[in-house]
């Protein structure tokens, strides 16, 4: 085993802490698969149980832990521990064990591997239609459990004032000049301006979210390689990687799933009726006060917002191959939707 992966006992002492293990140990762990991003570092394992343990518990497990520890409780176990209970599995991944980072111990989600049963497209390929379709569905199931809750901006996130989202935006903005000096003689005439226009405005796109109306508990990174879709093309679809949750509208993760991502074909030839199938599994999760009209205009306004992103990814060292798509499908989708209409 890696000399950083967990042990039986730690798995073991872990999962009875949770309650995922009231009775029985793990034996024995083996490690599938070593797996390091960016961000985290991921155990796939396959685990042995006494027999005496809960025959429901999968032996597939993934561990994952950050490469950065946060100084007090990460968002992914908060997200987990405080979160993720009001949700159903699916669209949320059974977790098995939080631990937080405390006496040497990093902290540390437990959660099913889902990899026998699921998967998703390679990137860059985007979601077939009928994959799309339950994505939306598991975000709206997501986004209506935490619509206008109470919890929210108390005991559940944080919510965004008007000096916040100002100075976030201008700190994005502060990175232009040295942008486009590296890039503006590679992009499309107009693009400057669209930029100097988006920035030297009113802010009203972000602003919204200090209007409490339609707010819920978002991914905030909803792109379709954070789904995991049934293999046998029946079911519901999971939601993985939680470190971007948020407070926020939930329109604004279907601006990030389709707008910024997908070419304005593909975008073009399904956008309406997965906006509208949205709003319907909004409706049927009992959500009666936000009208097609209402969802319309808060995706529009993510559309703008989703602008800053291919700058944040350009302003951390990302390759062009990791944010050069998204400007493009970015400005395209904020051209057909007439979003300067929105400034």
């Amino acid at each position: 085993m890696s000399d950083l992966s967990p042990s039986a006992a730690t798995l073991s002492s872990w999962l009875h802490r949770s309650g995922s293990l009231p009775s029985g140990n793990i034996i024995h762990v083996h490690i599938d698969l070593e797996h390091k991003t960016t961000i985290s570092t991921l155990y796939f394992l396959t685990v042995t149980y006494t027999s005496d343990a809960p025959p429901d518990l999968s032996r597939h497990i993934v561990v994952k832990s950050p490469l950065v520890q946060a100084s007090g409780v990460g968002p992914e176990v908060q997200f987990y521990r405080d979160v993720a209970p009001a949700l159903a599995t699916p669209p949320v991944a059974r977790c098995l064990a939080t631990i937080e980072n405390s006496d040497g111990i990093p902290e540390t989600i437990v959660i099913e591997d889902l990899r026998a049963t699921h998967n998703h497209p390679p990137w860059p390929v985007p979601p077939a239609k009928s994959q799309a379709e339950i994505a939306i569905d598991a975000l709206a199931h997501v986004h209506a459990q935490y619509w206008e809750a109470a919890t929210l901006g108390n005991t559940i996130g944080r919510h965004n004032t008007e000096e916040s989202l100002t100075s976030m935006v201008q700190g994005v903005a502060a990175h232009l000049p040295l942008f486009f000096d590296e890039f503006g003689h590679s992009l499309a005439s107009g693009v400057r301006k669209v930029y100097e226009q988006v920035f030297a405005s009113a802010l009203k796109p972000w602003l919204r979210l200090t209007d409490r109306r339609a707010l819920t508990i978002i991914h905030g990174d909803a792109h379709s390689w954070n789904f995991l879709f049934p293999r046998s093309a029946s079911g519901p679809a999971y939601l993985i990687d939680w470190q971007l949750w948020h407070i926020d509208v939930g329109a604004r993760d279907l601006a990030f799933l389709m707008a910024l991502h997908w070419y304005p074909g593909r975008r073009r030839e399904l956008e309406t009726s997965l906006i509208r199938r949205y709003h319907e599994a909004l409706l049927s999760h009992g959500i009666a006060n936000y009208s097609l009209e209402d969802l319309w205009l808060d995706y529009r306004r993510g559309v703008v917002r989703n602008l800053t992103i291919p700058i944040i990814f350009w302003s951390r060292g990302m390759n062009p191959e990791g944010w050069w798509h998204r400007l493009e499908c970015a400005l395209a989708a904020y051209h057909d939707l007439a979003c300067d209409e929105l400034l």
